[in-house]
């Protein structure tokens, strides 16, 4: 079942575009952490244009590429009220075809996590590392084993939305074998005086910080930064919901630095999932 096409109503409605409007916020002390001045940025995963047309707004050339066409749809709609030119375009990450290059690429709210084969993550970041100039950042989030394994699951069903237009349900589960969760989301929405029903599955795949690290590293980016908490920039806990990666393009004759320590998410058996601190999926730590 595709996903992102009737739901994308229930997102651009809902409090999700509010997580590309805390990145925006944190971005800048980012960027300054590591003395980057970018020009072009690439948004991957862009969804309904949140975070791309708020940095169009500040000056910056955004380019959004998303697989939904319904996301872009409302992307289109949201850059034009604003008022901001920002190139969007309709391409699967797997398969990412750009001619320009970028001075920074963000992937944010878990968008990595949607790619459930592991050589579909390295060959993404592959595709980010080819589109990023020498030097180049690539910022991004990820939803750890913990969160999906154990903040997900807290409870069986639970109402996302409830107003006078939209009614939303999410129902979870956990495949603690290959690490997926999956998300069953039923919706209702108002057409006049009818209520219509849609159902989306959404399904994540929780990996371990070391795979993630290969993944950079077969693509010739150095690894930054980790974070647990992106508000406080430190390193994850064993409970830490989301990470926040900073890796930079390596330049001619730059050499990757061995790291001397290495935290790793691993795989929880259902009589560990008890509850626990968890990431909250709108939260920056």
């Amino acid at each position: 079942m595709e996903t992102y096409r009737e739901f994308a109503r229930f997102y651009a409605a809902g409090p999700y575009p509010e997580y590309s409007q805390r990145m925006t916020e944190f971005l800048p002390a980012v960027l300054e952490r590591f003395s980057a001045a970018p020009k072009t940025i690439l948004d991957l995963a862009c969804g309904e244009g949140t975070f791309a047309v708020e940095l169009a707004r500040r000056g910056y050339r955004v380019t959004g590429v998303d697989l939904s066409r319904e996301m872009l749809d409302l992307a289109r709609k949201r850059a034009k009220e604003a008022g901001v030119e920002v190139r969007f375009i309709q391409q699967d990450m797997r398969e990412l075809r750009l001619d320009e290059r970028f001075d920074l690429v963000t992937c944010w709210y878990d968008s990595l996590n949607y790619l459930l084969r592991h050589e579909d993550l390295v060959r993404t970041i592959a595709n980010v590392a080819r589109v990023l100039i020498p030097g180049g950042l690539f910022i991004f989030d990820m939803n750890t084993i913990y969160c999906l394994a154990v903040h997900w699951q807290r409870h069986p069903a639970y109402v996302q939305q409830d107003t006078e237009e939209l009614f939303e349900v999410h129902r979870p589960s956990y495949d603690y074998e290959g690490n997926i969760a999956t998300l069953r989301i039923t919706g209702f929405f108002r057409e006049g005086d009818v209520w219509r029903r849609i159902d989306e599955v959404h399904r994540e795949r929780g990996y371990a910080l070391g795979e993630i690290r290969d993944a950079l590293k077969q693509a010739g980016l150095e690894e930054l930064a980790c974070w647990g908490s992106l508000r406080e920039m430190s390193p994850p806990k064993p409970d830490s919901g989301r990470v926040w990666f900073v890796a930079r393009r390596i330049m001619d004759g730059d050499k990757q630095v061995p790291r001397s320590t290495e935290l790793s998410f691993r795989a929880l058996s259902p009589t560990e999932v008890q509850g626990g601190t968890g990431g909250d999926r709108m939260g920056t730590g």
